[in-house]
């Protein structure tokens, strides 16, 4: 302590025996030689410094009279926390999560201390009094015996209340209210030993073993096992669990998704048109092919207002992809507006650059703002995945031909074999529905579904009354004129102009009027359903934006060099699946034929010697037999070395090279690796009808 808190202290205790002055204190010091003790005398750290001396130089009762303090305030500072710990138990304590046990104690103490203000009032004792009378002879206050031993919660059911007792019910009560008056459980919670979490995930698996079998894996992977490591501890400790953490790690995420809480979107509040949800799928009865009538399952693209929950459009294709998805959103908008929004989820069929590329995407040129949902959460969706069991699958059980989950195993085989079978004895089936009475049929099944009630409408509307509701109010939908929809829902991509001429899809367009452009990049939009023409437009910049501009031409299907008839999209997208559907057969014929016959034995080779290039000349004619032909160039021409076969495009060099794999010199493999390396060129090639992904394994062993 400094001279100045040796001071204070005496002089706050009333110790006339040390000088209540800090020149005092200074005196005493020098005369008492304080200051000769180095290890109880020391100059203070930190800002003032100054001499600071031990407790033990005081006088004895000085020392005695700091060490009350100090065991004073402790004693305080202590007994203030505990107070506060209490206060905080019973301001938690909510009386819904009481015991039952918990619950009658609480009442019973409640009755006992209303009947001693009650005769508290009648006879006008004191409180204290009231309590003694109470303690003296319950009788006097019409309380049972029952009461009573619930009150005083004793194992002995004890009916004598205590003094003491009663009272401090009473300041419980005043001080916190009745939840203070219920008693605290019995039995806290068991702590969950370490061991156990070591334990859990051998049993939180998606194989889902039993308790046995997850203790046995953890007793061999623990280099030491607690005894308490019993069948009947883990169950127990399994069952302190929540229902939902208990079956985490042995279930899925969609799964486990079941059992968690989940949030109701509230659709009141909006208006026709303001949301369009859309999803894909696979019909769930077979069907005649349009082309060559075998049985397949169709893909169903529908559009749904949220708002209404009426069907707006829907495509029919033969799988999932930007082609119906854009057929499906072309009526929609055409027919009752366009959406301010476009919900959807992450399939291929939404997400790809003819919806979504800033400058050629149908999203941004008409002004539709596309949310995706989260993967792996259809509940977000709900709208749409209601829809599709309430009107899909409904249809396809009225097919004779239906392969879901609820036919019957028997009868969907019997189907199956009666179709195959007249299928190849008169090349086709009764039983199988043809391609126009399906699409008959989906067209009746959303006229149905638009003019029944449904329950989540106001009044039980039907989703065309709900739509005729808004209108009636005024609602006003953002339409689509007849010259804008076939413009607005043309997708474009950008190309560059050669000589009059565009590529695209493998088909050539030719227009006098781009004569001035060759070499410039332009955007053209074409018909998914038309190839004789494509609309070729300039490239405009707003506000350092690339937005398409004013229309040169439209040019018509000249001459190609593959085709007589220009191929459209649908039908280059068919060409690709059937591509890949042979593909896949092939390996699967290869790998029948390599389980039939045992494999190759290696011979040995005998090492030959490298033969050297004769001259240098020959080397720097190998190396060149590509060459590409400018910057960013999108013409490979190969030379004719050793009689190698010419081409005049990238993409003619892929195809040749996806039938040729075996074939490719290692400068038309980095020619092609370049090609997917670079995004344009890759996309070039994929509007060109090149499989990439076939070609990027061609690729990869070559290299």
């Amino acid at each position: 302590m400094t001279a100045q808190e040796i001071a204070d202290a005496a002089k706050r205790l009333g110790l006339s025996s040390v000088p209540h002055t800090k020149q005092g204190v200074n005196k005493r010091a020098r005369t008492e030689g304080w200051s000769d003790a180095d290890d109880l005398c020391r100059k203070r750290a930190g800002v003032g410094g100054g001499m600071e001396y031990h407790i033990s130089l005081l006088p004895p009762a000085m020392q005695a009279s700091l060490a009350a303090e100090v065991s004073r305030q402790v004693t305080m500072r202590d007994n203030q926390a505990k107070r506060g710990l209490e206060i905080v138990k019973r301001d938690v304590l909510d009386t819904s999560a009481l015991t039952a046990r918990q619950r009658e104690v609480m009442n019973a103490r409640s009755l006992v201390l209303a009947a001693v203000e009650n005769v508290q009032v009648a006879e006008g004792r004191t409180r204290s009094q009231t309590v003694d009378l109470l303690v003296a002879d319950p009788c006097k206050f019409d309380l049972d015996g029952e009461t009573l031993a619930l009150a005083n919660d004793r194992k002995t059911q004890s009916t004598t209340l205590a003094r003491r007792t009663v009272l401090r019910w009473f300041q419980y009560r005043d001080s916190s209210g009745i939840g203070a008056l219920a008693p605290k459980a019995t039995k806290g919670q068991e702590n969950i030993p370490d061991w156990f979490w070591a334990f859990l995930p051998h049993y939180a698996r998606p194989q889902k073993p039993c308790i046995t079998e997850a203790l046995d894996a953890f007793r061999l992977s623990a280099s030491e096992v607690p005894a308490e490591a019993s069948y009947d501890k883990v169950r127990r400790l399994l069952s302190k669990l929540g229902n939902v953490e208990r079956h985490r790690g042995r279930e899925g995420s969609l799964t486990l998704k079941a059992r968690m809480a989940y949030v109701t979107r509230s659709t009141s509040d909006l208006l026709p048109t303001c949301v369009y949800t859309s999803d894909g799928k696979t019909f769930d009865a077979e069907v005649a092919h349009p082309i060559h009538g075998r049985p397949f399952r169709p893909e169903i693209t529908s559009v749904v207002d949220v708002a209404t929950r009426r069907c707006v459009g829907f495509s029919v294709g033969l799988a999932e992809n930007a082609v119906g998805v854009v057929d499906a959103l072309r009526y929609s908008c055409e027919t009752y507006g366009v959406p301010a929004i476009f919900y959807v989820d992450r399939g291929a069929g939404f997400k790809n650059n003819v919806l979504d590329a800033r400058l050629t995407g149908l999203m941004g040129r008409l002004g539709i703002t596309k949310y995706h949902s989260l993967p792996q959460n259809s509940q977000a969706r709900g709208i749409i995945e209601r829809f599709q069991g309430s009107v899909w699958n409904k249809l396809s059980r009225e097919f004779n031909t239906y392969v879901g989950a609820p036919m019957d195993r028997q009868a969907r085989q019997k189907s199956f074999k009666i179709t195959r079978r007249q299928i190849k004895e008169f090349g086709t089936s009764v039983t199988l529905p043809t391609w126009e009475e399906f699409l008959d049929q989906c067209r009746k099944a959303i006229e149905v579904y638009n003019e029944k009630p449904h329950a989540a409408l106001p009044d039980r509307m039907s989703p065309n009354e709900c739509w005729e509701w808004h209108v009636g109010n005024g609602f006003e939908p953002v339409a689509v004129t007849a010259h804008e929809s076939a413009d607005l829902f043309r997708p474009y991509v950008p190309r560059k102009v050669r000589r009059c001429l565009i590529e695209f899809n493998t088909n050539k367009y030719f227009h006098a009027g781009l004569q001035e452009y060759n070499g410039d990049t332009v955007l053209v939009g074409y018909d998914i359903h038309d190839a004789n023409h494509v609309w070729v437009r300039e490239v405009d910049q707003i506000n350092g934006d690339e937005a398409p501009g004013r229309l040169i031409c439209i040019a018509k299907f000249g001459g190609n060099e593959e085709r007589y008839v220009p191929l459209t999209m649908e039908r280059a997208a068919q060409e690709k699946r059937a591509e890949a559907a042979s593909k896949r057969l092939a390996e699967k014929q290869r790998a029948v034929e390599e389980e039939l016959g045992p494999a190759p034995m290696l011979e040995h080779q005998p090492e030959l010697p490298m033969q050297a290039f004769e001259t240098p000349a020959q080397s720097e004619l190998l190396e060149g037999d590509f060459v590409r032909l400018g910057e960013g160039s999108d013409v490979a021409e190969a030379r004719a070395t050793n009689g190698a076969p010419r081409f005049g495009s990238d993409d003619e060099l892929a195809l040749w090279a996806l039938s040729h794999p075996d074939e490719l010199h290692p400068t038309q493999v980095s020619v092609l690796i370049d090609c997917m390396n670079d995004p344009g060129d890759r996309q070039l090639l994929i509007d060109h009808g090149v499989d990439v992904e076939a070609l990027a394994d061609i690729l990869r062993r070559a290299a």
